[in-house]
């Protein structure tokens, strides 16, 4: 019955409403069952009988004490409030419950009568543990008047039947009835956006992207924005993936082909002369080379990803490993007509594995080239941050727009080719792998560019720090 969240909301809020209604009736009537609240009928009958008595009497008080008795009888008589009168030296002279006038005897004999006539209502305990309301008023000055009455005994389930019953049902009735209409309010304002979470993912599933609204609570609004986004990235992953395996499998097509043709040229003998029969399998050799490298490259970032790659742990020289890197791309960069400078490298080490190290700065140098024209520059620079190395590479080229800096480092994304300067395109991964050397090597990469004035890629390391 309460499997949806809808209606366990509503339970959950019915029922603390209702415990707090019932805690809160528990309170009032334990208050009340030791409260003067209850006996305010009895003690006001106690007041007022006292009180009536003392006028009438009180005119009465010159005559002898004889006459004054049998008016105090008959002014007593028939009623539930015992009566006795006593002098001032707190002597017993009469009570209007004669046959039994024990109690009345025993209080005139044990209280400070003088000194409480003046007194409220108070409380005595009679020898078998029974309470009496009692009250004492002077008459004149000769007598004083003893009032008393039994303390009511009110049980708990008296209590609840006769005071509570009725109203707690009724607010129980209200408080469920309020409660139902509230918790539907709250519920659907919490699970709405969860139901429209479900419907998204379940678009998702099917392909396509629904973006849900940011409603409901802090935390339920929190859970949307962050399902948008796993969602957006889901989508952008799915459709890179779906670009690089048509880009790929272009890739593998071009080479497969050029492969193909002249393999069976050799084979059916349309290429004869020796010199033909070098060429073609230069040609072949050229290809199997990129097919290799791209096969390479997916095998070591998905090694890379699941942190399974091989890496050394060696102390890397930090200026021998980009002068070596300077002087691997020096030539072709003299061909593009391209400066390529190194900056002062302070003598620090890092701890990795060089080969893995050289090949991040080797793509980001080539990624340069390729993105700087005629004349350009590309400067190799660093500085010391803390306990960590920052090696920037800085290039004039044509920039990254802003919108493509924070996918360049994506697997499979490539910016658009035809912005290179006649290089031949690689598969996108090349930044990929390069991220995750750098983050396996407890450092961070990243790119500030401007469209038109170059790029300047960072990347940190921790360097080791001299022991003295």
């Amino acid at each position: 019955m309460f499997n949806t969240l809808r209606s366990r909301l509503w339970l959950t809020y019915a029922l603390i409403v209702l415990m707090v209604v019932g805690v809160v009736m528990l309170g009032l009537i334990i208050a009340l069952r030791e409260s003067p609240l209850l006996y305010r009928q009895v003690i006001n009958e106690l007041e007022v009988t006292t009180e009536l008595w003392v006028r009438r009497l009180q005119p009465l008080v010159d005559l002898t004490p004889d006459r004054f008795m049998l008016a105090f009888s008959d002014e007593t008589m028939d009623t539930a409030v015992k009566a006795a009168i006593f002098n001032k030296e707190g002597q017993f002279l009469a009570s209007n419950t004669p046959d039994n006038d024990t109690l009345l005897r025993n209080m005139v004999a044990q209280l400070d009568l003088q000194d409480s006539s003046d007194a409220e209502t108070d409380l005595y305990q009679d020898t078998l543990g029974k309470d009496w309301f009692y009250r004492i008023r002077p008459i004149g000055n000769t007598y004083f008047l003893l009032t008393v009455i039994a303390k009511p005994i009110f049980s708990f389930s008296t209590i609840v039947k006769d005071e509570f019953m009725g109203p707690v049902v009724q607010a129980g009735l209200i408080v469920i009835i309020f409660a139902f209409f509230i918790s539907l309010i709250i519920s659907n304002w919490i699970a709405l956006p969860l139901k429209r979470m479900s419907q998204s993912a379940e678009a998702l599933s099917e392909g396509d992207l629904i973006e849900i609204p940011l409603e409901g609570p802090k935390e339920v609004r929190r859970l949307a924005n962050t399902f948008n986004l796993m969602s957006k990235k889901i989508t952008a992953g799915a459709q890179s993936q779906r670009e690089f395996i048509a880009n790929v499998s272009h890739e593998f097509k071009t080479p497969l082909t050029s492969i193909q043709g002249f393999a069976q040229a050799i084979l059916d003998g349309t290429v004869k002369s020796k010199k033909e029969i070098d060429k073609a399998a230069g040609i072949i050799l050229i290809e199997t080379n990129r097919l290799h490298r791209l096969v390479m490259d997916l095998l070591m970032l998905a090694r890379l990803e699941a942190g399974t790659a091989d890496m050394q742990h060696a102390e890397i020289n930090i200026p021998d490993l980009l002068g070596n890197m300077v002087d691997k791309f020096s030539l072709q960069a003299e061909q593009q007509g391209v400066s390529l400078r190194l900056e002062q490298i302070p003598d620090v080490k890092v701890s990795g594995d060089g080969d893995r190290l050289a090949q991040v700065f080797s793509n980001l140098i080539d990624n340069a080239l390729k993105y700087t024209g005629t004349a350009g520059k590309i400067e190799i620079t660093s500085k010391i941050e803390g306990k960590n190395i920052i090696i920037c590479v800085k290039d004039s080229g044509i920039g990254i727009p802003e919108s493509e800096q924070e996918k360049i480092f994506d697997r499979f994304y490539q910016i658009d080719s035809s912005r290179k300067y006649g290089k031949k395109k690689g598969f996108g991964l090349g930044l990929s792998i390069a991220r995750e050397i750098i983050q396996s090597h407890h450092g961070n990469i990243w790119v500030e560019s401007c469209p038109n004035e170059g790029s300047t890629f960072y990347v940190r390391l921790p360097i080791i720090m001299n022991k003295s």
